[in-house]
């Protein structure tokens, strides 16, 4: 029951994670045009097209390494990173990871991220609740943060950045357990 409440907690950042794993799309689009040597990209609402040597259109591309990014995904993201709405956009390499480094870094000081810190911090007092308090309550709260990290993925401008909300309220919390300890020691 107490992993359950642990769960439902989570469901109200669903639509951040939704959105950390759209960003997640443009970074492995953006590898996977470097790996093709594609020059550009131009995003519709139904097709995607990959300008390179060979010219690819779909209404989604799949990476070599499975990923599958969609043009309604991609074409919404786009409208809302560029800040305004196009019949289609065009992008290169560059200018994706450019995007989402800008998007990364307005996410890192939004109200969304702060709440979902904040819940991580409730999932973690629940655990330390539950468990008797120790150490017992950080290994509680580690599937917590390895299921975050799986909602949003791995794409490397983005688990650095999300994991600093996870770390924090940990870090306060072994700070505290510390300094008891080190205190008779002394």
């Amino acid at each position: 029951m107490d992993t359950l409440k642990k769960a439902g907690l989570m469901t109200q950042h669903l639509e951040l994670f939704h959105y950390m794993q759209e960003l997640r799309g443009l970074l492995q689009l953006a590898a996977h045009m470097e790996e093709r040597g594609d020059r550009a990209a131009l995003i519709g609402a139904e097709q995607l097209t990959l300008i390179g040597q060979d010219t690819v259109g779909d209404a989604s591309i799949t990476t070599s390494k499975g990923a599958t990014i969609t043009a309604p995904v991609a074409y919404r993201l786009l409208a809302q990173l560029k800040g305004f709405e196009d019949e289609e956009y065009t992008v290169n390499r560059k200018e994706l990871a450019a995007l989402n480094a800008r998007a990364v870094a307005e996410l890192e000081s939004s109200d969304a991220l702060r709440a979902f810190a904040d819940t991580l911090a409730r999932i973690e007092a629940l655990s330390g609740t539950a468990q008797g308090g120790g150490n017992q309550g950080s290994r509680g709260a580690a599937p917590v943060e390895h299921a975050a990290q799986s909602a949003h993925g791995r794409a490397p401008a983005e688990v650095p950045q999300s994991e600093i909300p996870a770390e924090r309220p940990s870090r306060g919390r072994r700070a505290s357990e510390e300094t008891p300890s080190d205190q008779p020691a002394s």
